[in-house]
């Protein structure tokens, strides 16, 4: 079964804004980027409001998608009547979700999201919630996922 932790943001991103978005951001938080691909399925081009993104990270097997839908104004909430567009991460198996919850914090943050949706509960206790509420989450995973060898 997939989970998937979303964010609503303003417009469809570039392929290009991703791929130089996660890749700074990663060697910023000093993970090494030279085992990470990123690359887009199900698209014959690489205009994201259709097909998804992958992300894996083949130095620890983890990988985890983003997608990108418009969301018709009346099914959003009035306070993000501005956001039509929403962003979802998408992984499989507990395995992947520390993994997934550092991409998501990445997405969210070059996208200028304001929430997060966590409707399943899977990182923490609330629904909605700020983006920088990932950030404590994101330090221990990275902790978990890229032990420093001492």
């Amino acid at each position: 079964m997939a989970n998937e932790i979303m964010f609503p943001i303003k417009e469809t991103p570039s392929f290009d804004k991703i791929v130089k978005g996660l890749v700074s951001n990663l060697k910023e938080l000093l993970i090494d980027t030279r085992m990470i691909s990123i690359g887009v399925l199900n698209n014959s081009d690489l205009d994201l409001s259709h097909g998804f993104i992958i992300i894996q990270d083949h130095s620890n097997d983890n990988v985890c998608w983003s997608n990108f839908s418009y969301f018709e104004p009346e099914v959003r909430d009035e306070s993000e009547a501005d956001l039509p567009i929403m962003s979802g991460v998408i992984y499989r198996g507990e395995k992947n979700r520390k993994f997934s919850v550092l991409v998501t914090y990445i997405l969210a943050k070059i996208l200028e999201a304001r929430v997060i949706y966590d409707n399943a509960y899977l990182v923490q206790r609330k629904e909605v919630y700020p983006v920088e509420e990932l950030k404590p989450f994101v330090e221990q995973y990275i902790k978990e996922l890229y032990p420093v060898d001492k």
